[in-house]
């Protein structure tokens, strides 16, 4: 039995930055310790009913007496805040004045 060959760190480096595997996280600009990812929405519908379903199942995951699960739901409503259109929705209370004064 052959021994699998063994690569040294800095090798092992130079191979990683080169393949360059980390493409889902990007780094925040805004803060060091964050970082950003894609996430591809058809339309605004969808997006709605994306986090109509993070909330709905937040709730039904509460209402459970034996749930373990905080962390998760905690989880899941931040991504629901994050997804939440507030420029859109700025831009809408605007056309809404703009349409009934």
């Amino acid at each position: 039995m052959t021994e699998p060959s063994k690569l040294s760190l800095t090798d092992f480096l130079d191979f990683a930055a080169r393949v360059n595997y980390f493409t889902q996280l990007k780094p925040s600009k805004k803060n060091r310790n964050s970082f950003k990812t894609k996430m591809t929405i058809s339309c605004y519908n969808e997006l709605m009913q994306t986090i109509i379903s993070l909330l709905r199942t937040s709730i039904n995951t509460l209402q459970q007496e034996e749930s373990q699960t905080a962390i998760d739901v905690m989880l899941l409503l931040e991504i629901a805040i994050q997804l939440l259109p507030s420029d859109e929705m700025e831009l809408l209370d605007e056309l809404y004045k703009v349409l009934h004064d």
